[in-house]
């Protein structure tokens, strides 16, 4: 066991890695929808070339008019293939990224990433639950946001502290091997929302 990690990490740790197995299967299927997409575009692509070539051959045939109503039906079918396409690739995107927010959601309600009050420092048990959050977010190219905030009198050092924390959770995921150009910083002091939890972090995910 690493030293400061407690019993209690460890549980949080051993249901996380349940509730992510369950999670990254689901990513893995949208995967899997992408693929199918490609292949549907391939199929597509190389039914499309002998057709083409067929009708270039007909240019100078008599049949002006039927060639060019094929022509038709040839754009029509091409259409019709990418709108397919693009609903299918559209719909395996938005359910990598559920997947991977459903995953997040789990990680961070078990163990959310918490501050001390005027503090920027993590924990143990936040370092533990930044290593699983960063678990769904391998294996994709989701946009990272992270949400601090922070109170002071002094609007100004709410906002140094709110940007120390996020920093320093962005800092905790690039340890985990997740791309700094994914990860985006929204950090502000003295919120004025009141449904925020002040002294915790969030992090969402979106397709870039």
């Amino acid at each position: 066991m690493e030293p400061g990690h407690s019993a209690a990490v460890l549980r949080y740790e051993n249901a996380w890695a349940v509730a992510l197995r369950r999670d990254r299967t689901e990513i893995r299927r949208s995967s899997m929808k992408l693929v199918t997409a490609a292949a549907v575009l391939a199929t597509g692509a190389a039914a499309l070339i002998p057709i083409a070539a067929c009708s270039s051959d007909n240019n100078s045939s008599p049949a002006a008019v039927t060639t060019t109503t094929s022509h038709g039906e040839h754009t029509d079918m091409r259409s019709s293939l990418a709108t397919t396409a693009s609903s299918v690739v559209g719909s395996a995107l938005n359910s990598a990224q559920q997947a991977a927010q459903n995953a997040i959601n789990s990680v961070l309600s078990a163990a959310p990433i918490s501050f001390d009050k005027g503090s920027s420092d993590l924990s143990p048990t936040d370092v533990a639950t930044i290593k699983a959050v960063a678990l769904p977010l391998k294996g994709n190219d989701t946009a990272v946001k992270i949400e601090t905030y922070a109170v002071d009198s002094n609007s100004g050092a709410a906002d140094s502290l709110a940007e120390a924390r996020g920093n320093n959770v962005a800092t905790a995921l690039q340890n985990e091997g997740i791309d700094k150009a994914r990860i985006t910083v929204h950090a502000e002091g003295n919120p004025i929302e009141s449904n925020v939890q002040i002294d915790q972090a969030t992090i969402s995910v979106t397709m870039k």
